[in-house]
């Protein structure tokens, strides 16, 4: 694989993770937010310190990229707008504007008022690399059912969604290029034609994660026709696969407390790496969520070291 990475939380990041991710040839890091956590406005405050930003730069002098994957309407769309402009929410199945997760992507204000805020992220961020991973709520069932979006599926609200937003990026970064996050509500197909600067990130996260998905489970067999399907409509050498081959907040159904050794099977790993390859995909990041200082002195680095020694490989 080319790329080759992890996404971790900001409140796990430290100069801990340098010397693993070297060991294991990782070249990329994501850090993520969750919104237990203070979601993404925590995390704008905490890039801006300046210790924050010193480890980062340590980390790209020694030829790791680290980027920001982040679920981020709430922060480009703020709720507490509702109260004035309830018609840039969504339209719930009931017919009532509210003011919970994404928007109305029909309504052009909400869209410009999206798009501002994602040139604002830009400047403040001012990262290296041109990559930019602003994704949808993290959220099921939350379209719009107006009037005007209802005949949309979750990935041309989504794509309306990226569109706006990678406007505003170029306004700061014409070389600005943008994730198209296939997950859950837009694990779909979209209709609506993506913009040139538009990379596919693939996360099938409602997969069988203990079979291969090249395999006769029939949510892997549904997952791997969506992403060949996906690939007709994305380049495959910008598509990134996004895996959870690590994430240990997704086997422990997100409770810290109940965070334990990983089901790490190397040889399914290294079948699904081979799968997305075959399909022309040469670049996989895997979520490593909870895998903190203190769940590595429990359970050790050995997965780590398996899942980067395939990635290697393969």
């Amino acid at each position: 694989m080319k790329e080759r990475g992890l996404i971790i939380l900001n409140r796990e990041f430290n100069e801990q993770w340098l010397p693993l991710m070297l060991e294991g040839g990782y070249n990329k890091l994501g850090l993520h937010s969750l919104y237990p956590y203070g979601g993404m406005e925590w995390h704008m405050n905490w890039l801006l310190k300046k210790q924050t930003r010193e480890l980062i730069d340590k980390f790209e002098n020694a030829g790791i990229a680290v980027e920001q994957e982040l679920h981020s309407v709430d922060w480009l769309l703020p709720r507490s707008l509702f109260a004035c402009y309830p018609e840039w929410f969504r339209m719930n199945e009931k017919g009532e504007r509210v003011g919970d997760w994404n928007f109305c992507v029909s309504n052009e204000e909400a869209l410009e008022y999206v798009e501002l805020s994602a040139y604002k992220y830009a400047l403040l961020l001012r990262q290296n690399s041109h990559n930019y991973f602003l994704w949808s709520d993290d959220k099921r069932d939350m379209l719009c059912h107006c009037d005007k979006c209802r005949h949309l599926n979750g990935a041309d609200q989504n794509m309306r969604i990226m569109k706006s937003i990678l406007r505003g990026l170029k306004r700061y970064d014409a070389q600005a290029k943008l994730s198209f996050l296939a997950y859950d509500d837009s694990l779909a197909l979209p209709t609506e034609k993506p913009d040139k600067d538009m990379f596919l990130e693939f996360a099938p996260i409602r997969r069988n994660h203990l079979q291969p998905i090249d395999g006769d489970d029939e949510k892997n067999k549904a997952n791997r026709e969506m992403l060949l399907q996906l690939l007709k409509i994305f380049p495959a050498e910008s598509t990134r696969v996004l895996e959870y081959f690590l994430d240990v907040s997704l086997f422990c159904d997100w409770d810290r407390e109940k965070a334990a050794a990983l089901p790490f099977d190397e040889t399914r790993v290294r079948r699904d790496l081979e799968f997305y390859r075959s399909a022309g995909v040469e670049r996989t990041t895997t979520f490593a969520v909870f895998m903190d200082d203190e769940w590595r002195k429990r359970y050790g680095t050995a997965d780590l070291m398996r899942c980067g020694k395939a990635m290697r490989e393969i």
